[in-house]
């Protein structure tokens, strides 16, 4: 009991030093960080009210996680374009809400964009993936236990569980775990409470934990349980979030969960972009 007043404590000093509303940089900004080759790269884009991650592997294979929103489409080609970036071997789109898609297109018409995956239904997306196809790029859809490979990093879809009913889009988020080395990052989409039960029903702790958490659903309430984050388990937490977003997105209570975790926070509302690298080992930040 007194461990967790203890924590309780530090957590409520950790939110009161989360309300200055000033950014550490403009996230206007473009990122003038640079791809490091031997490492498996993670770039959190600040794209505003959305996501979008590019990542990069030491094979020089460069995918995207999500896009972002329509609003951002120059921000995401200049930033890609700095970090020298002009093909991407495969886009996953994680389901379709225009603020994880709405780049889609415009990354397909800009580079040379070899795969499309996509979670949930085709339904989903109206006639997005149709509009991809007409441009001569594959789209397959992402099913649980998909693995796909580049080099000796490894992608596993741990959700949607195929047997599984989810009440909306959201909670069907694809949900990827990036495996390197000793190193693992979990990528939670906007996948909902109901989602990370059935994923703590369904895989055994070490089949979650993982070094770096993309928190579900910018930080929304209605995602990131503490039992959840607790067995992630993660050493580096990123929402991406934009500023003065009108959902009052990341929420106190999920700030004050991840501050119980004793995770180290980073929020694409107040940087231009977060870089991690994986050297297999170690997870750290460029700073």
């Amino acid at each position: 009991m007194k461990r967790f007043l203890s924590l309780l404590l530090l957590a409520l000093l950790v939110l009161t030093g989360c309300d200055d509303p000033k950014p550490k940089t403009d996230p206007a900004e473009l990122y003038q960080g640079t791809i490091e080759p031997d490492k498996v790269n993670l770039f959190f884009l600040s794209v505003g009210q959305g996501d979008a991650c590019l990542m990069t592997f030491p094979t020089g294979e460069r995918i995207m996680i999500d896009t972002g929103p329509f609003e951002s489409r120059d921000r995401v080609v200049d930033q890609l374009h700095a970090l020298g970036v002009d093909r991407l071997d495969a886009v996953y789109v994680t389901h379709g809400h225009a603020d994880h898609t709405g780049n889609l297109l415009t990354l397909v018409r800009r580079f040379d964009v070899e795969k499309v995956y996509y979670g949930g239904t085709e339904g989903d997306y109206g006639e997005l993936l149709e509009k991809v196809r007409r441009r001569g790029v594959d789209c397959t859809a992402l099913l649980e236990g998909d693995v796909l490979s580049y080099g000796d990093a490894i992608l596993t879809v741990l959700s949607p569980l195929s047997n599984r009913t989810y009440d909306d889009i959201n909670g069907s988020s694809a949900v990827l775990k990036l495996s390197y080395g000793e190193n693992a990052a979990l990528f939670m989409a906007d996948a909902t409470a109901q989602a990370e039960e059935y994923m703590l029903f369904r895989y055994h702790r070490a089949e979650l934990s993982a070094d770096v958490l993309k928190v579900g659903h910018h930080g929304s309430p209605s995602s990131s349980s503490l039992r959840f984050l607790q067995v992630v388990s993660p050493a580096l937490s990123v929402i991406s979030v934009g500023r003065y977003n009108e959902y009052g997105h990341p929420a106190p209570e999920v700030l004050l969960r991840l501050a119980l975790t004793g995770t180290r926070l980073l929020r694409t509302d107040e940087v231009p972009a977060v870089q991690i690298t994986l050297d297999g080992k170690e997870a750290r930040v460029v700073e």
